[in-house]
């Protein structure tokens, strides 16, 4: 288990490494920031001054040494746009997302598990209809569009919720409704595919014929070998709800990282960007990690040598 543990942790730490790199050449091909923070009047000197007040003068692979020893250090350098430490953005804005998302989790979780064992129990029936044909529309369906349309009834025409804003409850309703919504289709469609393959097998039939309770069968001996599926598809999604994320908080004026995230490109914040890049990459390994942990739990024939 602990060889299996130092693995995983040595497999992170090469991830994060290539996330950083990537994003760290990447925004140095897209703009130079300086360009932004000088105004048209600026002449030819006030560019070099900012540079050189930057650090952005020096060679790339200087720049990127810096930057690389800054986060050893635990130092990401300060934010071109804000004018503040990165840390500190970091740390106003992840507990949004971190809310956002984890009230999506609980929302799309529960209701595609009972949706998806609902139409595996009852295949090819209206039931199993219904629910592929929402599961296939919900994730076809792109989320800045639903949340648009849940803006236009809810907000314009009916008027019983705010199309923006942090802090209430009422305020967390669609954008939570409109990042689950994939989510919830993605999952349900997997739980009805693994519950078909686990209906088939013979210890589903033994137990039938031993008299244990059909309710009892689906639930002990059926969902809980499906889950191992499941738990390995939740895993991977939550990369998906990461990045669904930034469309979310942009089009709800949400105040968490994927909107910080979007501004700061716009603004050739690479301090920002590489910072956020980071701790999406770190949040996406570590919940990557959990998920492998709890196989364990799920199903104890499963160990790790």
């Amino acid at each position: 288990m602990l060889r299996y543990i130092i693995k995983r942790l040595l497999q992170t730490i090469l991830v994060l490494f290539l996330v950083v790199t990537l994003v760290f050449v990447l925004m140095r091909c897209i703009g130079d920031p300086t360009k932004l923070l000088v105004s048209p009047e600026g002449s030819y000197e006030d560019i070099e001054n900012i540079k050189a007040a930057l650090g952005l003068d020096k060679p790339v692979y200087v720049q990127y040494i810096d930057y690389m020893r800054g986060i050893v250090t635990g130092d990401f350098g300060s934010s071109y746009y804000y004018n503040r430490p990165v840390t500190d953005l970091i740390f106003e804005h992840l507990p949004a997302t971190l809310l956002l998302a984890g009230v999506a989790v609980v929302i799309a979780v529960p209701l595609a598990i009972l949706f998806g064992v609902i139409a595996a129990v009852k295949r090819n029936t209206f039931l199993d209809n219904i629910v592929t044909t929402l599961s296939i529309a919900g994730r076809s369906l792109p989320s800045f569009w639903l949340g648009l349309l849940l803006v236009l009834l809810f907000s314009v025409f009916w008027k019983v919720l705010p199309p923006s804003g942090y802090g209430q409850p009422n305020q967390l309703i669609m954008p939570a409704i409109t990042l689950a919504a994939g989510l919830c289709a993605s999952i349900t469609r997997f739980t009805r595919s693994s519950m078909l393959e686990v209906i088939r097998q013979d210890y589903m039939t033994t137990a039938r014929a031993k008299g244990v309770y059909e309710k009892k069968v689906i639930l002990h001996h059926g969902l809980r070998n499906a889950m191992l599926a499941v738990v390995t598809m939740l895993g991977l999604q939550i990369g998906h709800l990461l990045g669904g994320s930034v469309v979310v908080e942009s089009i709800f004026a949400w105040p968490g990282i994927g909107r910080m995230m979007v501004n700061a490109i716009l603004t050739y914040d690479y301090p920002l960007v590489q910072a956020c890049s980071l701790t999406m990459a770190v949040v996406f390994a570590l919940v990557n990690f959990i998920t492998d942990m709890l196989y364990t739990v799920i199903d104890p024939r499963i160990r790790y040598n």
